[in-house]
């Protein structure tokens, strides 16, 4: 057992949940968040927030701040114009070599 937050999330409209650590994410119910799976991130929903469990094994790699409708456009080329953390990409699904020049 142990004293982190868990969050128990879900892959799609499917019913079963898995549990993550929160890490040191602040997240709640149907907030979507990238988890680590084969070897890529995944968007997933959380479902529920936990005291403990016995099942979570990794963390949650951060919060999705994609907006619905961003989550959804694609480029022609079938690649997804943005990225998780809100970057446009382009249609190689690269992000723009000007995203580092306002920060």
């Amino acid at each position: 057992m142990t004293d982190q937050k868990i969050v128990a999330v879900k892959f799609g409209e499917s019913d079963k949940t898995y549990d993550f650590f929160a890490g040191a994410f602040d997240v709640a119910v149907g907030q979507r968040v990238m988890v680590p799976m084969r070897g890529r991130e995944v968007s997933v929903t959380v479902a529920e927030v936990k005291d403990h469990s016995e099942l979570a094994k990794v963390a949650i790699i951060r919060p999705d701040v994609r907006t619905d409708e961003q989550r959804a456009a694609k480029h022609p080329t079938g690649q997804h114009q943005w990225s998780p953390d809100g970057t446009l990409l382009d249609e190689n699904g690269n992000r723009s070599i000007f995203d580092d020049v306002d920060k």
